[in-house]
């Protein structure tokens, strides 16, 4: 028996970023354009720098005060829709919103 396997690329078109804060969202950044852009988020524990486009999204690094396991920072980049990046200290979740299908690969 024979197995094929497709490996199908997810769709980017029309991503965005969707930033909440205490679960109210703050900001919806478009994640299309071909350059890295910034924008500051004022958050309970000081400010938060998020740079985002070219796909991609990601917490800027931050005073050590920020956050103090930073593991919001160090979760990096994400690109894929429904990947998320969470700052339980300050109450915000980073979230991809996208035209993904969801579907990255058939086995047959």
């Amino acid at each position: 028996m024979w197995a094929t396997f497709l490996n199908m690329p997810l769709s980017t078109g029309n991503t965005v970023a969707v930033v909440k804060v205490d679960g109210t969202e703050s900001a919806r950044l478009a994640l299309d354009e071909p350059y890295i852009s910034a924008r500051t988020v004022g958050l309970p524990g000081g400010h938060a720098i998020i740079e985002y486009g070219a796909g991609k999204v990601r917490i800027s690094p931050q005073e050590p005060g920020f956050c103090p396991e930073r593991i919001c920072i160090r979760t990096g980049w994400i690109s894929k829709p429904g990947q998320t990046i969470v700052c339980i200290p300050n109450r915000m979740t980073i979230t991809i919103e996208g035209a993904g299908n969801g579907v990255d690969s058939i086995v047959r």
